[in-house]
């Protein structure tokens, strides 16, 4: 793998785990140590929203350099990952690289949801007790589901489907954890949300 594909592996694998672990008590001194100190002793929601917002981050660094794989193999070969590796075999079929019944690549699709998700996610963040938080946070829930279906499929016709398969691209695999992450943060949220207990430690 390529240096600069490597790191981008690295940032975006630590962001999407960051946000997995954001609701844990455990983490509370690590918020203090990456400068936000007033989740420490914030409610729980407000912590897993910061969670969000980084698995978001994650995902979309890792969607990002999952698009630009995809372009560079349509006009050649790509700089960005080893000729033989599985990233270039799981991202270089391009007919295997876009959504079913459309041509959107699924780089692009999970920019475009990631994009959403993070409006919605920042929206409560910067305003946790407004009206429309749970409509926001339903929103996001169904819309973290059809992306993380949409990562499950993208990930199986990598593993099935392609020449050479399985194909396993790791930048790939931390795009369907930062969905199913993200997914079940909003989940959380909502039925933080629901239950009452969402201005609770």
């Amino acid at each position: 793998m390529v240096m600069s594909t490597s790191v981008v592996l690295l940032l975006s694998s630590l962001t999407v785990l960051f946000g997995a672990m954001s609701r844990m008590e455990s983490t509370r001194p690590l918020f203090s140590t990456l400068g936000m100190s007033d989740l420490v002793s914030a409610p729980a929601s407000r912590r897993m929203l910061v969670g969000t917002l980084a698995s978001i981050s994650g995902g979309m660094l890792a969607a990002v350099w999952v698009w630009v794989i995809q372009r560079q193999s349509i006009i050649g070969s790509t700089t960005l990952c080893d000729s033989t590796s599985g990233c270039a075999q799981a991202l270089s079929n391009q007919t295997m690289n876009t959504l079913p019944f459309s041509n959107l690549d699924f780089g692009l699709f999970f920019i475009l949801m990631f994009s959403v998700l993070g409006f919605l996610a920042l929206s409560i963040h910067l305003e946790p007790t407004w009206s429309k938080a749970g409509g926001f946070l339903s929103w996001g829930r169904t819309i973290g589901g059809i992306s993380t279906l949409i990562a499950l499929w993208m990930t199986i016709t990598h593993l099935l489907m392609v020449d050479d398969s399985p194909a396993i691209c790791p930048i790939c695999i931390v795009l369907l954890a930062a969905n199913i992450v993200t997914m079940m943060q909003f989940n959380l949220l909502l039925a933080s949300h629901s239950d009452g207990s969402w201005n609770s430690n």
